[in-house]
């Protein structure tokens, strides 16, 4: 009698479990969210700017333009030319061959 008694709490006690988890983890969840939202729009989310903060126009300053504000841009690194041959010229020897039947 003891053993089915305890099969019983055991039992109850999973369903109970399973019902709050139920219930309790969607609330939680989308509070969790909530927090996370209201983090990335105020703007300090790790640190750094959020996606949805105003940055107006001429509040950064342009670090391609010269100091003497002309507008040109300066290069600071070309990437050397790849190889331009293709086909024939780099795939290497060519052997005539008989087709034996």
């Amino acid at each position: 009698m003891e053993f089915l008694k305890v099969v019983v709490i055991l039992v109850a006690c999973y369903y109970a479990f399973k019902l709050s988890i139920r219930f309790l983890l969607p609330f939680a969840m989308k509070k969790m969210a909530e927090k996370i939202m209201k983090k990335a729009q105020q703007g300090n989310f790790n640190g750094q700017s959020g996606p949805f903060q105003y940055q107006g126009f001429g509040q950064q300053q342009d670090t391609r333009q010269d100091h003497n504000g002309n507008g040109k841009v300066k290069v600071a690194y070309v990437p050397p030319k790849e190889d331009t041959r293709s086909g024939q010229a780099t795939a290497g020897e060519f052997v005539d061959f008989e087709e034996v039947k």
